[in-house]
């Protein structure tokens, strides 16, 4: 029976469904209106200790894991900073530079996009919403069948998914996927300075990522 329960949402809940209950979070956070500007300066102090690795990635952020000391909320970033971790790397991927330093960008989305103080993440909407409004061209969808035209017309991905297609304890990650001349390829994946390709196609790549038991959950194009 508990096999069973675990299994229901990534298994039955559609992935548009997904999204609306994700973003109901989104604006009860919103409204509640608590202010982590106190994070702030902590996160600027911490993220001098990550600039050195950051660098050596060519601009990536790979190595989640090692964030516990920059808040997100109530949380750290390595427990629920993927999101803000797949813009950070696409807005590199496409400007070559960053628009904002991180800590900057993590408030930006303590203000709106987070979930249940950051413990539930940040929603994918909330992801598209704040690169439109820097200025970008983004295009969210939720079928995998559509993965790859999105791909082709777009300058870089990313991509929010279950770990594991059978068990929501699994939890859901988000990675930026790049377009490199050899493929595709997946950023922070594992989160510990492990990247995955290249790969011939979004299809390939799902069916490589966690031994193929991930399923993804929405796809956004960025140009």
């Amino acid at each position: 029976m508990l096999e069973k329960i675990y299994g229901f949402i990534p298994q039955r809940l559609g992935n548009r469904t997904l999204l609306r209950a994700w973003e109901l979070l989104r604006i009860w956070n919103r409204l509640r209106k608590k202010d982590f500007s106190a994070n702030r300066a902590k996160n600027e102090e911490a993220f001098i200790r990550h600039e050195e690795v950051i660098r050596r990635n060519n601009g990536y952020v790979e190595d989640q894991n090692r964030y516990r000391d920059m808040a997100y909320g109530k949380t750290d970033m390595a427990y629920a900073g993927c999101e803000i971790f797949a813009v950070y790397n696409a807005v590199h991927s496409v400007l070559g530079r960053q628009l904002m330093p991180l800590p900057e960008m993590i408030g930006e989305f303590e203000k709106d996009g987070m979930t249940l103080a950051g413990k539930f993440g940040t929603t994918p909407r909330a992801v598209s919403d704040f690169l439109q409004r820097q200025g970008f061209e983004t295009e969210l969808v939720t079928g995998e069948e559509q993965f790859e035209e999105l791909g082709q017309r777009s300058r870089s991905l990313i991509l929010t998914m279950y770990n594991n297609k059978n068990d929501i304890r699994g939890e859901v990650h988000t990675v930026n996927i790049t377009k490199e001349s050899e493929g595709y390829v997946a950023h922070n994946v594992h989160c510990n300075g492990r990247v995955e390709g290249p790969f011939e196609s979004i299809r390939e790549m799902m069916k490589k990522i966690n031994g193929g038991q991930s399923k993804a959950i929405c796809l956004i194009g960025i140009k």
